[in-house]
């Protein structure tokens, strides 16, 4: 019986190193920063995860958006970064080197880089195996919403 739960747990998929030359650029963005993927289950067979860095360069900010039913970790490698959250981003924080970031599924937010001459970087992991960005726009009672909601629409996320 052993042998047969052994048997079960072996990896369909091999230990694999992605080099920075490897990162793939091919992953959803918004602007104002650029995401690289390193793990995701087209790069890798990752099931459940998704893994990259975030470049921001001096004096960006990105477009509000959320990431679907995934949850996110941050850590911040460098720079200054400042991020904003909620409906109406009503919330703010500093970010700095070593500092680490949970940002919940759904939540509206924006990565700001307010440095005028320094670089952020931050590593970033998804709890999905692929990446999802849903940009958002300022709805007249000032909530963000999804885009296709901000015009009267209807979301089919």
């Amino acid at each position: 019986m052993r042998q047969d739960r052994e048997a079960a747990q072996i990896p369909t998929v091999d230990v694999q190193v992605v080099k920075p030359s490897q990162l793939d650029e091919r992953t959803p963005q918004t602007n104002g920063m650029r995401r690289l993927a390193a793990i995701s289950h087209v790069r890798t067979g990752s099931e459940l995860l998704w893994a990259g860095i975030m470049l921001a360069e001096p004096n960006t900010a990105s477009s509000v958006h959320h990431h679907g039913p995934l949850e996110t970790v941050v850590y911040v490698l460098s720079g200054q970064s400042k991020v904003r959250w909620g409906s109406q981003l009503e919330h703010e924080d500093e970010l700095e080197p070593g500092d680490f970031l949970f940002i919940p599924p759904y939540m509206p937010h924006q990565e700001i880089n307010p440095s005028p001459n320094q670089r952020t970087q931050w590593v970033v992991v998804r709890s999905g195996p692929e990446a999802i960005v849903v940009n958002l726009t300022r709805s007249p009672d000032g909530e963000y919403v999804a885009d296709d909601l901000a015009d009267g629409g209807t979301n089919s996320n």
